[in-house]
């Protein structure tokens, strides 16, 4: 029953000079001290104030002050106000014995022992908040460090709700912090994030999708808080707000135990590992909060019914069972992901040294000094942005006096792109073996890439400069040159590996002695800025005019996003045609188109 309620009794004191004191046991409920008739102290809130808060520590209260005083009896009121929120399942008045009167300075150190003694009982509960604490910001850290790894920042909200819901508790129960029914909601919400970064950790590491039936558990767990207060606007007694949210959080359990269940069945061995921590640490919960839910309807006596609040010895302190059943979950999740942290160690140590050997499989399939001619003074950079990369190029000598010239880009990153450059360089080099045009070279190069390209393309560029200066370009989508400083303007046509029999035209253009030309990659033009600004054409084209080496610094320096790639050739000319020095006219000429 809730309301008002008064407690009686007299306090003999004794003939002297010094002060005396009342120590009081710990009361849920609010109340006021009279000495006879006197107002001398209160705890705990009173109406209109209707929100308790639960006080389980010893109060001291001043009876007598000091002074020469004969033998007397003081009459000792304690005026009561017992919240109905309480009422339906928890008594009013004193929750255990231990008054006391006398020497306020012996009472003092009373109630210092009373504090101590109740502190103790939460070492368990504060070192776990410790331990998650410290353990959570380092998976977080590990997380910060591996974005694309989500399990790791499920896995830190659960340890550091966690940690928060326990030091709510140890507050709530040592320093009476919140009243009773904001309590209740902070912890319900920090549970409704412990269940569901359960759930999506869990679905995580087990490669579970969540599927309808985890999203509509997810959505109940997020409702859970705002059940657990519906006896605060006293729509519902405590009993059935408690079950309420129960309900609320069950589906989410029942998905998780069922998804690792099925995973240990089918032999999973993260699934049966993680399997019996997980049921005893939410078994535990559930039985532990089940009983409360049956001491608030009546049902029966809350401290027999939480059976599993028993604890457990641990000279000089006790731990309690569900510390235990807390630690041997963490210790599983631990193990679980140093597990799974190694094994991904080694992945990337493995991909590492793949990755090694297609960079130096690359570097082999670069172009050497024994292609270098005379006549021709050929620099090039290649620079990708990962260990291997999808630009390529090739400098090739025609046996002639002239040489040919291949840039090009593959769509895509990593050892795929790394692997089709392969297989097209080698297709140049036999193509150029047998004298091919860079149009007939283009063509042979779209017909290897048909069926090879899963969707991506190619962007190439064949230029043959013959001894005499003729230089002939066919396009397929690349970037075009720069002669002197200026945009070559050639007729482009699709990447390779989009369209079969694709036609490429072939444009030629007269160089002269001392003329400069520069190819580049995309890499170079989308070199981009930490405000993000691009490099871009008219920058490229103002650097052209310079060495490869300078124009790769340059974008490089100014932002590197793609692979880099840059070959410049100055023409130093052909002595039988006409004087040193002498240079001619420029000219262009299309040739038709090659299929």
């Amino acid at each position: 029953m809730g309301g008002f309620g008064w407690y009686r009794f007299t306090v003999r004191i004794p003939a002297g000079d010094t002060p005396t004191s009342l120590l009081l046991a710990p009361t849920v409920s609010s109340y006021e001290v009279f000495v006879d008739g006197n107002l001398v102290g209160r705890r705990g809130p009173f109406p209109p104030k209707t929100l308790p808060s639960s006080e389980f520590n010893f109060h001291l209260f001043p009876l007598t002050e000091a002074g020469s005083h004969a033998d007397r009896t003081l009459e000792v009121a304690l005026r009561m106000w017992h919240a109905p929120i309480w009422a339906s399942y928890v008594g009013g008045g004193p929750l255990s014995p231990g008054h006391m009167a006398g020497d306020p300075e012996l009472l003092r150190s009373e109630q210092q022992h009373h504090y101590v003694q109740r502190s103790l009982k939460f070492v368990d509960a504060y070192s776990y908040s410790i331990i998650t604490t410290l353990v959570g910001f380092a998976i977080l850290c590990l997380f910060l460090m591996r974005p694309a790894e989500r399990e790791y920042l499920w896995f830190a909200c659960l340890l550091l709700a966690q940690s928060a819901n326990n030091v709510l508790y140890i507050g709530d129960q040592i320093f009476a912090w919140l009243p009773e029914p904001v309590y209740d909601l902070a912890d319900a919400a920090l549970v409704a994030v412990m269940i569901c970064a359960s759930l999506l950790f869990f679905s995580r590491v087990l490669e579970i999708r969540v599927g309808n039936l985890g999203h509509i558990a997810l959505v109940l767990a997020a409702l859970s808080p705002p059940a657990s207060v519906l006896y605060w606007p006293q729509w519902a007694s405590p009993a059935t707000s408690a079950s309420i949210q129960i309900a609320c959080l069950l589906p989410a359990m029942l998905w998780i135990l069922f998804t690792l269940m099925r995973g240990a069945v089918r032999g999973n061995l993260d699934a049966r590992l993680l399997l019996l921590p997980t049921v005893l640490d939410l078994g535990f919960y559930f039985a532990d909060n089940l009983a409360i839910v049956m001491a608030q309807a009546g049902l029966t006596d809350l401290p027999s019914m939480r059976i599993f609040e028993v604890p457990l010895p641990l000279p000089p302190f006790k731990l309690q069972t569900g510390t235990v059943f807390h630690l041997i979950f963490l210790l599983a999740l631990l193990v679980f992901l140093i597990r799974r942290f190694s094994l991904a160690r080694r992945q990337e140590e493995r991909m590492a040294g793949e990755f090694e050997a297609a960079r130096q499989v690359q570097q082999m399939l670069l172009p050497d000094e024994q292609d270098q001619c005379p006549g021709f003074h050929v620099e090039s950079i290649y620079r990708p942005a990962d260990q291997v990369g999808g630009d390529f190029f090739q400098q090739i000598a025609d046996g002639h006096g002239g040489t040919l010239i291949v840039v090009g880009d593959v769509s895509g990153k990593g050892l795929p792109a790394a692997m089709i450059v392969s297989v097209l360089v080698g297709a140049i080099r036999s193509e150029a073996s047998h004298g091919a045009e860079p149009a007939t070279m283009l063509a042979s190069l779209n017909d290897r890439m048909m069926g090879r390209s899963h969707g991506g393309f190619v962007t190439c560029l064949a230029a043959h400069l013959s001894a005499d200066g003729l230089l002939t370009i066919a396009n397929a989508g690349h970037l075009p040159p720069y002669l002197n400083g200026e945009e070559v303007a050639t007729l482009g046509s699709l990447p390779l590996g989009l369209m079969s029999d694709a036609r490429y035209d072939e444009f030629t253009v007269q160089i002269a002695a001392g003329d400069h030309l520069t190819f580049v990659s995309d890499g170079v033009v989308e070199a981009q800025s930490r405000t993000g600004e691009l490099l871009g054409f008219e920058r490229t084209r103002q650097l052209s005019s310079q060495s490869a080496e300078a124009i790769a610094g340059a974008a490089q320096e100014f932002g590197q996003e793609d692979d880099i790639t840059v070959v410049t050739v100055e023409f130093t000319g052909v002595p039988c045609h006409g004087e040193a020095g002498e240079t001619s006219e420029t000219s262009t000429a299309h040739r038709p188109a090659t299929a």
